[in-house]
């Protein structure tokens, strides 16, 4: 008789056992396409029933940015000291959106698919993998306009314009480790959910999306324990290619140690809660 860690002939493992990590990613592999296309689909209809369909995926930045740009750049003036802060405004508004939408909707994506979970044997994972696939594809024309908002600006490519698509990839990472682990927290504790727009909310002003903290941050200390906030590495980093700010040692081991430790704890979180999936709390 074959031991019981062994895979059976049938392809299926007994209850309660945790499924082989090759065999698993296997599995996640076979189901790329479903991954890619259910996403596409949920993006085509997103805004169906609106005048202006899918333009909302743009004109929802595009439209927070205008308002913070009047009130913080022409009204309260916290753009001292920074030269293009209509670009500066831009690229922090955008990418910490980006992240915003990929960890918000991985955090539903278990409750949200619980008929599916409950009625077929598939590895979960799939769910919060195809929310960070949605916020990427949603992405595209928002990095497209903020591009433009820059050239704009006067601001042309150079060497350090090859640090996008590493920059790019790391974040997309980053943001896929978050969404694993609310997706799970949120499984646990539902209204995690309600909570998340009031965290963002709070890390949004502690990232410096709409100052510069090397202004406004006079103390060295503080200023490096700005490093442990994973957004506000993202979003210097993203300002020192497009812009030219500088950007501190510690900010780029924060953004290192954010997209290389927060997908690999994240998956693995998500996947040990992987059987209490689909149960009744």
């Amino acid at each position: 008789m074959n031991d019981l860690t062994d895979q059976r002939d049938d392809g299926l493992f007994p209850i309660g056992q945790i499924e082989p990590l090759g065999s698993y990613v296997r599995q996640l592999w076979r189901r790329r396409d479903f991954i890619v296309q259910v996403p596409l689909n949920e993006l085509r209809v997103q805004h169906a029933n609106t005048l202006l369909g899918n333009l909302w995926l743009v004109l929802n930045p595009l439209l927070q940015v205008t308002v913070y740009f009047i009130v913080f750049g022409l009204i309260i003036r916290t753009d001292r000291g920074v030269d293009d802060f209509l670009v500066f405004l831009t690229i922090g508004v955008f990418t910490f959106y980006f992240s915003q939408r990929i960890i918000t909707n991985g955090a539903r994506s278990i409750q949200t698919n619980i008929g599916l979970i409950r009625s077929m044997r598939f590895p979960r994972a799939v769910l919060p993998i195809g929310s960070t696939v949605a916020g990427v594809l949603s992405f595209g024309p928002i990095l497209l306009i903020m591009l433009a908002i820059t050239l704009s600006h006067g601001n042309w490519p150079n060497a350090r314009w090859t640090m996008l698509v590493p920059l790019f990839i790391g974040q997309v990472l980053f943001s896929a480790g978050g969404s694993f682990f609310v997706a799970r927290m949120n499984h646990v504790y539902s209204d995690l959910e309600n909570t998340l727009p009031f965290l963002f909310r709070l890390v949004f002003y502690m990232s410096g999306v709409l100052y510069s903290v090397d202004r406004f941050i006079d103390g060295p200390t503080v200023r490096t324990l700005f490093a442990f906030n994973p957004m506000y590495c993202f979003l210097s980093i993203w300002r020192w290619v497009l812009m030219g700010l500088d950007v501190s040692t510690s900010v780029w081991i924060g953004f290192l140690g954010w997209s290389i430790i927060t997908p690999v704890v994240g998956f693995f979180f998500f996947r040990a809660g992987e059987s209490s999936y689909g149960r009744a709390n």
